[in-house]
Parts: structure tokens; C-alpha cells; sequence
């Protein structure tokens, strides 16, 4: 013991007097004489940063027993795009497509964690959850509704440059609600449920009809991480996976919704219209459901992934109608976390004589995505050609070049 007391004292000398140009620390003090060993020092000195940078994690500042952590950091991508259409002046434009900030962390237990994301001059991210258990955590507050597996995935993550023209059309987005989520048997089944005020991002809910929406993947084969990329696997990945939404409408929705939400925005295409409109068009409700379906695959460098979307509407005037999409689009990477190619095809579908709006559209990709430390640096190229059945000569022809940072 008093070695101990000596070794701490002179360690509190030394530091107050500023003896030495370059300070030990107590442990190494301590190491020196002889009263912990090299082992102990290790593992001292693996505790003593409490602020610390790690790429794609940002800055960490967290207490000892790390019942405190906050991580910061952020991600921005800077794009080119070329547009040549058949109708109307081509394009050639440079935009910030994302340049998000977030903090996220845990406080009073490592069970408790927050998260808030920023993305230029819009909030996207902001909750708060607790993880009683694997197989339990609930969660409140603003994040992604559980439902398609490509719009879960960040952005940062995906294997083009953008997510694909199937779940640009009939993706939920981000809303604000409660959910409830866990995995079992670890990650064999993972399963995700909420209810929400199913306006989009930062709106309320102008009555008590709410959206609920679930999902279920099971991964038998091992974990399936929520990344698009090929990265070379030691052993064959398997997800398969299955969502559910749906939601009654009314007509005070009507200018409460955001964008974000591109199954009301586009699919059903109500964003834009007025309390009138949508009682002209529905009556006083418009009922929808839809319904995901993929599977997704990786090994050995190579990827895979398919989704269908299934949407019906049921307004209360009228008749209901049917639309539909998929995409299928796979990669493999030539030079392993370095160079790889992709190629995907989506198609979407609304047809129906009852349709309130009407779409029969497809794209062909393919793309090339150059990693310098994998997602967190790399820069990525497509070429797009788009179709649409529906107007005579408006087939697009879409080049872009995009470089992102997660830092």
C-alpha cells in the first residue's frame, strides 16, 4: 500500500509542477515501479482516451464505464449529374445531394441510447430507445418506418449511387411514433413494428387515425448487415425478408404531409392536393395497405438483392385499384474492398382503369463504386436509362459521378 501512495503522489508532483517536458502518466508511473505489470498497463492505457476519432464513427466522448458516449460525426455527398432528355433542355448540374451531421449515443446505461440527424436544414433522426433484452428494445420519436430492406439501409451504404426507382415510388420514409424491435437466436430473426402518425418527417397527426407498419427477416445462415456493398464474405449470407403498412387517410391529412414519404407523395400522388380535392376524389377516407417482399444474397465478393411492393388503395367513393414495382440488381467486386461493378433493373406499375395516378416506368443501371476505405471514402459512378411507357419520347438517359466522406 505504500507504494502505491508513493507512486500516486509522485505522479501528482510531477504533473503539478510540470517537471518533465512530456508527463508519464499514473499507470506508467505505476508500471515503472513495479506495482502493476505490463499486462495491466495495456489495459489501463486502453481506457484512458475518453475522447477519441474513429473514421466513419466520428468523435467519441464517453465516461470510464461507458455508461456515457457521444458519438458525432457526419457524411457528405457531393454529385454530378448529366440528364439527357427527350423532351426539354438537357441538364448538367453539381449539387450536395447529403451532407448530414448526427450525435448518437447511450446515457445513465449503454441500454439507453438517443440518435439525432441532422441533413442540411432538415431534422430526419431524433428518438430515444432502451434495449430491455436482445429480443425486446422500444423506441420514440422520429426515425424510419420499418419497411423496405433497401430503404433501411443508409444511403451511405448502398451499392449505386441512389436507391432504386421501385422504392423511390412506394417507400414510407421517416415519420414520428413508437415502435418496438429485437432479434433472436442471434439474428437467425430480427422483427421490427410501430405505429406512427403516418404524415411523414416533423408533422403531426391532424386525427386519431395512425400507420402501422412491421417487418420480419430471418438470416439463416448468420447476421445480415444492412449494407448493399459486396465485401468478401468467408462464408454465403442469406436474408429474406417481409414488411406490412397500411393506414386510413382523411381529408384534414391533406397539407400535412411531407414528401419524404414518397408512397403518398408518389405512388398515390395526394401530397399535393387540398381537403376538397381528396373528398371530390375518395369521399372522406382513402384506406391503403402495402406489402414487401426481398431477398438478399452475398459471397465471395459478390452481391445480390430483389424487392417487390405490392399497394392497394380503397377509397371510400369509388373503386379501389392496384400498383406494383420491383427491383433486381446485383455486384461483384473485381479487386476485393477496392473496385467493383453492379448492374440493376427496376420497373414500376399503375395501370388500373381506377387509378388515381396512373405510372408504367423502368430503368436500366450500371455502375462502378471505387473504395479508399470503404464506405467512408469512395467515389462512385452510374448511367441510367429510363423509360416510360406512358409518354411518347421521354426516355431519359442519366449520368452521375458522386464522392463520399463519412467522418
Amino acid at each position: 500500500m505504500k507504494r502505491m501512495l508513493t507512486a500516486a503522489l509522485l505522479a501528482a508532483i510531477v504533473a503539478g509542477t510540470g517537471a518533465f517536458a512530456e508527463a508519464k502518466t499514473l499507470e506508467e508511473i505505476l508500471k515503472d515501479k513495479g506495482v502493476i505489470t505490463e499486462a495491466d498497463l495495456k489495459e489501463a492505457s486502453e481506457k484512458n482516451d475518453l475522447a477519441y476519432y474513429k473514421p466513419g464513427r466520428g468523435i467519441t466522448v464517453e465516461s470510464r464505464d461507458g455508461n456515457y458516449t457521444a458519438h458525432i460525426g457526419g457524411r457528405l455527398q457531393a454529385r454530378y449529374t448529366f440528364l439527357d432528355e427527350d423532351l426539354g433542355q438537357d441538364e448538367s448540374s453539381f449539387t450536395i445531394r447529403r451532407m448530414k451531421i448526427w450525435l448518437q449515443g447511450n446515457v445513465f446505461s449503454k441500454n439507453l441510447t438517443y440518435k439525432y440527424q441532422q441533413n442540411l436544414n432538415e431534422t430526419e433522426d431524433a428518438y430515444a430507445a432502451y434495449k430491455f433484452h436482445d429480443a425486446f428494445a422500444l423506441q420514440v420519436g422520429q426515425a424510419k418506418a420499418p419497411q423496405g430492406r433497401q430503404e433501411l439501409t443508409s444511403s451511405g451504404s448502398q451499392l449505386f449511387i441512389d436507391r432504386s426507382l421501385a422504392n423511390d415510388t412506394f417507400n414510407l420514409g421517416r415519420d414520428i411514433g413508437l415502435s418496438a424491435e429485437g432479434e433472436v437466436m442471434d439474428h437467425l430473426l430480427e422483427y421490427m413494428v410501430g405505429v406512427f402518425n403516418g404524415n411523414g418527417p416533423n408533422q403531426g397527426n391532424p386525427n386519431n387515425q395512425h400507420m402501422l407498419a412491421g417487418r420480419i427477416d430471418v438470416n439463416p445462415l448468420g447476421a445480415f448487415k444492412m449494407d448493399e456493398a459486396g465485401w468478401p464474405e468467408d462464408k454465403p449470407l442469406l436474408n429474406i425478408g417481409a414488411a406490412y403498412a397500411m393506414q386510413t387517410m382523411k381529408a384534414d391529412d391533406m397539407g400535412e404531409i411531407d414528401g419524404d414519404n414518397d408512397l403518398l407523395d408518389k405512388a398515390l400522388d395526394i401530397d399535393g392536393i387540398d381537403a376538397a380535392a381528396f373528398t371530390a376524389a375518395f369521399g372522406n377516407e382513402l384506406e391503403w395497405d402495402v406489402w414487401t417482399a426481398n431477398l438478399h444474397a452475398k459471397w465471395l465478393g459478390a452481391t445480390f438483392g430483389a424487392e417487390y411492393y405490392k399497394l392497394n388503395a380503397e377509397p371510400a367513393v369509388g373503386s379501389d385499384w392496384d400498383a406494383d414495382g420491383y427491383y433486381v440488381q446485383a455486384g461483384y467486386q473485381v479487386i476485393p474492398k477496392t473496385l467493383e461493378v453492379a448492374l440493376r433493373y427496376s420497373e414500376i406499375d399503375s395501370t388500373d382503369a381506377n387509378a388515381f395516378e396512373k405510372f408504367d416506368k423502368s430503368e436500366v443501371q450500371g455502375a462502378v463504386n471505387y473504395y479508399f476505405a470503404k464506405h467512408n471514402a469512395k467515389l462512385q459512378a452510374d448511367y441510367t436509362a429510363v423509360s416510360d411507357d406512358l409518354a411518347d419520347s421521354n426516355d431519359d438517359n442519366i449520368f452521375r459521378l458522386q464522392a463520399q466522406v463519412i467522418f
